[in-house]
């Protein structure tokens, strides 16, 4: 590479060729003065007016989606660019048809290469088919450009901090598909509205029915009339289903997260969310997963409004597979807001004592749980009257059929 040493050189060379009348130093001298102007010019001028952009035809999809994804490089000037090399940083979750993805040093991104040249005031593009591979929110960029002179001896390289995002959607999966045998979690629905007891609301009692819960006995009526009385609370209209997502995967801290069984759970969560926004029902998410940007575990307050499946969508696209706290500890904050005729859809790989506790406390104040059990085997830990339904071996053949595509 030319530098400063070089340009004293030649200015010697060129005042010997005086003093010694020698025109081939002052020629020679005078060449290299020139390379050095030009090398010193490319420096300064070659990225100026040159400009780099990506365009995708959404900034949001599902997994299994395929976008457009375009890369324009444009040279506004008439200084042309010989060869220009443009290394672009592409995270793992995504991946182009038509281009190898090289590995990059940076965890979690690959480098996404292109070496084209510039002639003066040219604009070049590129148009791959991206294919969204995992969920989370995805970052292309920054992009580093690097050019070189006509005679090969100095390279201009320069960052562009412009990056470019995409949002990539859980799976959501006909939650009819991950039940087997099909069933119904949340009972019939003939209408879009269901009658439901709220426990808080005391109405009025009767007698004792055999189908009726031990806890809604009261038993100073009964002594008083020698005959099981049972209460009877108001009815409330709307079903409403806090999805419970647990991040743990295993039973202590130590034992780390399972990315494969995490995922598992996000796409149930996801599907029991679509299950409940297609039937107009009041829903809501809470998490102990850590959310992407902001530290706090996810909370999503329920809702029934068109809006709501969008945000739960987003809310879990986010979830990080490390949690901040246990989700017993997030459900107990959690409690007092119940809403009248909650059912907890409980979304988990791994039951412990402690979440079995929380549960069973949800229950005792007239809540409803039920449960979506994603490891891949059953519970080690039974839940009386609590309907537990193994999800493990129809997850795993979507984990098959996805392996095979790809492949």
């Amino acid at each position: 590479m030319l530098n400063d040493l070089w340009l004293l050189i030649s200015a010697i060379v060129i005042l010997i060729g005086l003093l010694t009348s020698q025109g081939l130093l002052i020629v020679v001298g005078s060449l290299v003065i020139i390379v050095w102007m030009l090398t010193k010019f490319w420096d300064r001028y070659a990225f100026q007016d040159v400009s780099h952009s990506r365009t995708l035809s959404h900034g949001r999809a599902f997994i299994g989606d395929v976008l457009e994804y375009t890369v324009t490089l444009s040279n506004e000037k008439i200084l042309p660019l010989i060869w220009v090399d443009i290394q672009d940083t592409f995270p793992s979750g995504l991946d182009l048809t038509g281009t190898n993805l090289r590995g990059s040093a940076a965890a979690g991104s690959k480098e996404h290469r292109i070496t084209t040249s510039l002639l003066p005031y040219q604009r070049v593009s590129w148009k791959y088919r991206l294919h969204c591979n995992s969920r989370g929110y995805h970052r292309i960029g920054p992009v580093r450009l690097r050019s070189g002179d006509i005679f090969g001896f100095t390279a201009a390289e320069v960052q562009l901090p412009e990056v470019k995002h995409l949002l990539v959607y859980p799976r959501v999966v006909e939650l009819q598909q991950l039940l087997f045998p099909a069933e119904h979690p949340f009972g019939e629905f003939h209408g879009s509205r269901r009658l439901y007891q709220d426990p808080s609301r005391f109405l009025s009692l009767r007698d004792y029915y055999p189908t009726d819960p031990m806890k809604h006995v009261d038993w100073k009526a009964t002594a008083r009339r020698s005959a099981l009385q049972t209460k009877t609370f108001e009815p409330v209209v709307s079903l409403n289903v806090l999805i419970a997502l647990n991040a743990a995967t295993g039973e202590h801290a130590w034992q780390g997260s399972n990315r494969r069984l995490f995922e598992r759970s996000v796409t149930v969560a996801a599907s029991v969310a679509k299950y409940c926004a297609d039937r107009g029902q009041s829903f809501g998410l809470v998490s102990n997963s850590v959310a992407v940007f902001s530290g706090k575990w996810v909370n999503v307050p329920a809702s029934s409004s068109n809006a709501q499946i969008g945000s739960v969508l987003e809310s879990l696209a986010l979830a990080g597979t490390y949690a901040v706290a246990s989700l017993p500890e997030v459900l107990r904050t959690q409690r007092s807001s119940f809403r009248s005729g909650t059912t907890v859809a409980l979304v988990t790989a791994v039951m412990t004592p402690a979440l079995a506790e929380e549960v069973a406390e949800i229950r005792d104040q007239g809540y409803q749980v039920i449960v979506f059990y994603t490891g891949d085997r059953g519970p080690r830990i039974t839940l009386p009257e609590v309907p537990i339904y193994r999800m493990g071996r129809v997850l795993e053949a979507l984990e098959r059929d996805d392996q095979v595509l790809a492949d």
